[in-house]
């Protein structure tokens, strides 16, 4: 069994798009993540875990670095992540931003190591 400390990595760069048409100046061969909005309307601080889940950039990045890793698969060199259909971004760039919102446990641990923010356009 391996894990997420088992290959050391370089920090591999990630662009936050917040809208559609600047996908096109986005690195050509860049794996991309699109983020979906929620599912149903929620008052602030409390979204339920079906809608959080997808939005969760630490879980999706974390998830593309362990496939990555996997015997015959190409490694990952940068990320997009489309996170234009979301009425706000700026949540997703907090938790990328390192400092802004604390990594709980090892999967938020290996994705602040593992990947940086880069840009967001």
């Amino acid at each position: 069994m391996t894990t997420p400390f088992d290959k050391a990595s370089s920090s591999i760069p990630v662009t936050v798009v917040t809208h559609a048409e600047a996908l096109r100046h986005t690195e050509p061969g860049a794996t991309r993540l699109t983020l979906e909005p929620a599912l149903h309307e929620h008052s602030p601080g409390s979204e339920c875990v079906a809608c959080a889940a997808r939005g969760d950039v630490r879980a999706l990045l974390f998830d593309l670095l362990q496939r990555s890793r996997q015997p015959g698969e190409n490694p990952v060199v940068s990320v997009v992540v489309d996170a234009s259909a979301l009425a706000d971004a700026q949540p997703i760039i907090d938790r990328l931003e390192r400092g802004v919102v604390p990594a709980f446990g090892l999967r938020d641990h290996t994705v602040a190591r593992s990947f940086h923010l880069s840009r967001v356009l």
